[in-house]
């Protein structure tokens, strides 16, 4: 092949991947943007409720931090955005749950607990036409199955997404870390040994060995992360109100 050729081929070839950077950096920035707009809107929302107090956001920083230590051949089974937007919006379909039955302190009654467990149905229902959202959707459907098939929808094992199963596990350790009216919470110690009883049963086996890993430093700061996020929001509300 001619020289000239080549190089001109080669030309348009570096034309090709620097536009191709652009593009693609623009929709990671519009992404991030859009992810950071909804994280903020989430935060709110829960400010202002004693038995959330951040909760979607916790389970957010903790998958978040799971998806980080995890090896690089599951991080790359996953997509990152589906990730960000799912665990930030596992629980938007309990907005459909009456609140008499949310709050409820103690034990539900068959009735309500076949109500509740809707709820990730009910946000899949909310979402499904929003543009964007991936495999975000089947992420926010299954993130209550189990790995022995007795969750919502009886998936089993490797039938669970991926993502789903990586927010089962940040969502079990903020709902045993958190205080709720009706429960008090564990120390990181104690949660963590319920995920390791939980590992090949409710949780995904090698995704609660990795999570077990992470530092505990790392781990505390997804918590310190929201209750700063928390106490800011409500502060913005009350200066809000003064004005």
């Amino acid at each position: 092949m001619d020289n000239r050729l080549i190089d001109l081929l080669m030309f348009f070839l570096f034309v090709f991947i620097a536009l191709s950077g652009v593009t693609l950096y623009k929709i990671h920035v519009r992404k991030k943007r859009t992810a950071d707009i909804l994280e903020l809107l989430v935060g709110i929302i829960e400010a202002e409720n004693p038995n959330l107090e951040g909760h979607s956001l916790h389970v957010h920083n903790l998958t978040m931090l799971l998806y980080e230590f995890m090896p690089l051949w599951d991080r790359l089974r996953v997509n990152q955005t589906d990730l960000h937007y799912a665990s930030l919006l596992l629980d938007i379909g309990k907005s459909g749950i009456p609140d008499s039955i949310i709050e409820r302190a103690g034990k539900l009654g068959k009735s309500e607990w076949e109500i509740v467990r809707q709820h990730p149905d009910i946000g899949v229902k909310m979402l499904e036409n929003t543009p964007g959202m991936g495999k975000a959707l089947s992420y926010i459907q299954y993130h209550h199955e189990r790995i022995d098939g007795k969750g919502y929808h009886q998936l089993a094992g490797d039938q669970i997404p991926l993502g789903a199963r990586m927010i089962a596990i940040a969502d079990t350790y903020s709902a045993i870390t958190m205080n709720r009216s009706y429960k008090a919470s564990l120390p990181y110690a104690e949660a963590i040994s319920e995920l390791r009883l939980a590992a090949g049963t409710q949780l995904d086996e090698g995704l609660v060995a990795c999570f077990c890993n992470i530092p505990m430093s790392r781990i505390d700061a997804c918590r310190d992360d929201v209750m700063d996020k928390m106490q800011r929001y409500l502060d913005d509300r009350k200066e809000s109100a003064e004005v």
